[in-house]
């Protein structure tokens, strides 16, 4: 029952420990004869996509009201997920430098087009992981730094146009937007505390970003 509440209430924990149950679970099933970065990689493309895919399921089916009722019940650790998650998302894509160092030593035991297949899956389940937690943090941020102005208006550190009720994909729309260009779109930051999330967000976005690209054109020579 508790475990039930926890799914219910929007929860980090339950997802978390789904998504860390099935990577262990995937680390026991490869096989042997893998080479660490090759086995890290998937060990972590396994949890992070489990973790995705149960967020966003419960993301795109809530509504305003839900959105912010599961915002303001958020877990209080949510933060240390959130920040436990980025680090690893950024730490993934150095696990691609070593697949890419192994390879050119010829010391990979998978062909080619697998370590293609396995570093482009990295880098987008990362990238994707990187602005979902954004998302969820501006959403948290939202709910849980506002005040009522006579009671009529929230004030919550983002003016989303025409939209004084946001739900999820509107944070997901405002994260993804910072993600892409590192910069905002249409959406006004009103509080300092939003300002410094979405300046670290952009930060992260562009050296995310400079990364992505240095290591597609690595993933490309791999293939000449």
């Amino acid at each position: 029952m508790v475990k039930y509440q926890l799914f219910k209430n929007f929860d980090p924990r339950p997802r978390l420990i789904s998504a860390v149950g099935f990577a262990v679970l995937v680390s026991l099933l490869l096989p042997p004869w893998l080479r660490l970065p090759t086995r890290i990689l998937c060990i972590w493309n396994s949890g992070a996509y489990l973790f995705l895919a149960l967020t966003w399921w419960k993301m795109l089916k809530a509504n305003p009201e839900k959105t912010r009722r599961y915002a303001r019940r958020e877990y209080e650790g949510s933060l240390a997920i959130f920040m436990l998650m980025i680090t690893a998302a950024c730490a993934s894509i150095l696990a691609i430098t070593f697949l890419l160092n192994y390879h050119h030593k010829g010391l990979l035991t998978i062909p080619v087009p697998l370590r293609v297949l396995l570093s482009a899956m990295t880098i987008i389940g990362s990238w994707l992981l990187l602005h979902t937690m954004f998302a969820l943090q501006y959403a948290r941020g939202y709910y849980q730094h506002n005040h009522d102005i006579n009671n009529e208006e929230i004030v919550g550190g983002l003016g989303f146009p025409n939209e004084k009720d946001p739900d999820y994909c509107d944070f997901l729309y405002f994260s993804f937007v910072i993600g892409m260009t590192s910069q905002v779109s249409d959406v006004q930051t009103t509080l300092r505390y939003m300002r410094r999330l979405t300046l670290l967000h952009g930060v992260l976005s562009f050296f995310f970003n400079t990364i992505i690209v240095a290591m597609s054109i690595n993933i490309i020579a791999a293939l000449i």
